[in-house]
Formats: C-alpha cells, structure tokens, sequence
C-alpha cells in the first residue's frame, strides 16, 4: 500500500516559504485545460491554494526546514509512522496566488 505522502515546502516569490504534509502533490499541476499533469513548470493556483493557502507563510528557509522537521516527528510518534517522499522543496517562480 503506497501513502503517496509527503512534506512539501513550497518556495514563492517574495521570498516566502509555505510548509504542508500532503498527499497527491502531483495535483498542483494538474491541467484542467488537458486534463493531464503536466511538468514541474505548470502550476495549478487552484490546487496551489487548496494545498498551501491556509499554512503558516515564513520568511526564513531555516524556519521552513524547522517546521517541516516538527511535522516529519509528529509523524514519526502517529499510530501511521510512514512518510513515502520525505520533505521536499517545490519552487514557485512567481507570487504565490491570492
């Protein structure tokens, strides 16, 4: 059975950091137009929002790389200690959507 789980730090713009345990990250860049996921390079702001817009937004990576390292323990010590991709950094090339 696959968690397909992970930790994502999401880099934008500014520069600011947003932090979030997720599954099916792949959606982010999810093409309603295609209805494929595409690339890295295609960003689905609806799913961008959905994923990331309600996380605490940091200005430092360091204290990006420390919440994401809170979340990695809280999981280790749950009833379900598997997390599939580990932490992971995405970058935004842009603002991050409003």
């Amino acid at each position: 059975m696959s968690a397909d789980n992970g930790i994502y730090i999401l880099e934008s713009e500014g520069p600011e950091w947003r932090v979030v345990h997720a599954q099916a990250i792949e959606n982010i860049n999810w093409n309603p137009e295609t209805r494929t996921t595409c690339d890295s390079s295609f960003f689905n702001n609806d799913e961008l929002k959905s994923y990331f817009g309600r996380c605490e937004v940091f200005t430092s990576k360091d204290d990006a790389v420390r919440a994401a390292l809170a979340i990695e323990g809280e999981i280790a010590q749950s009833d379900f200690p598997v997390l599939e991709y580990g932490i992971s950094f995405i970058h935004l090339p842009r603002k991050f959507p409003v």
